[in-house]
């Protein structure tokens, strides 16, 4: 049984970790009614944070989730970033080709692989020197995929951020508070910015 209620820390943290999990799962929402036996409203209310599930609720979406039922109610993991460094011999990976010659003469090296999300933005960043931008929580699941093309530039989250120079790759959660500052020389950069998978 689900009780309507107002949000507050405790519904917001498990709004938060249900939409996480169930996301890192590729579930839409109807799939994880069907998994559970819920319906569709019920869950959306919970990840609204406007639901007041009972133990038998959220010990059945942790069985559905494959989660112990103590991982929807805690503070989810901190915000990693990775970074893949321009020298770097072992950051990246040269593609798989059997061939020690670069397939078609073309040096290439494997940088990251982006996988799942609704939509990726294409953009082209151009900061001024001395420039701070703390940019607000996306929706879950978004991310930030950074290339620096000249300068240096601190990105990442607030509290995990790390500087990066020309050539050097990051990938860092958005949906938290996260930042991008530059130094006394302004700095450039290729971002793709990747939209979390649609709920239903």
């Amino acid at each position: 049984m689900v009780d309507e209620t107002r949000p507050d820390g405790v519904h917001t943290l498990l709004a938060g970790n249900l939409r996480r999990l169930r996301i890192a799962r590729h579930l839409s929402l109807s799939e994880l009614a069907r998994g559970t036996g819920m319906s569709k409203a019920t869950l959306s209310s919970i990840e609204n944070g406007r639901a007041n599930p009972t133990v038998e609720t959220l010990a059945a979406l942790a069985e559905a989730l494959g989660v112990a039922l103590t991982e929807l109610l805690e503070e989810p993991p901190v915000a990693e970033i990775r970074v893949v460094r321009a020298a770097s011999p072992d950051g990246s990976r040269r593609l798989a080709t059997g061939r020690s010659e670069p397939p078609d003469g073309v040096p290439q090296r494997l940088i990251d692989t982006i996988t799942g999300g609704d939509g990726f933005e294409f953009r082209q960043l151009e900061l001024a020197a001395e420039q701070s931008r703390e940019a607000a929580p996306r929706p879950i699941g978004s991310r930030a995929h950074l290339f620096i093309t000249a300068g240096k530039l601190i990105a990442g989250p607030v509290e995990r951020s790390t500087e990066l120079g020309p050539g050097d790759y990051a990938s860092f959660p958005t949906d938290v508070p996260h930042i991008y500052q530059t130094g006394r020389h302004p700095a450039e950069a290729l971002l793709i910015a990747q939209r979390p998978a649609r709920a239903g």
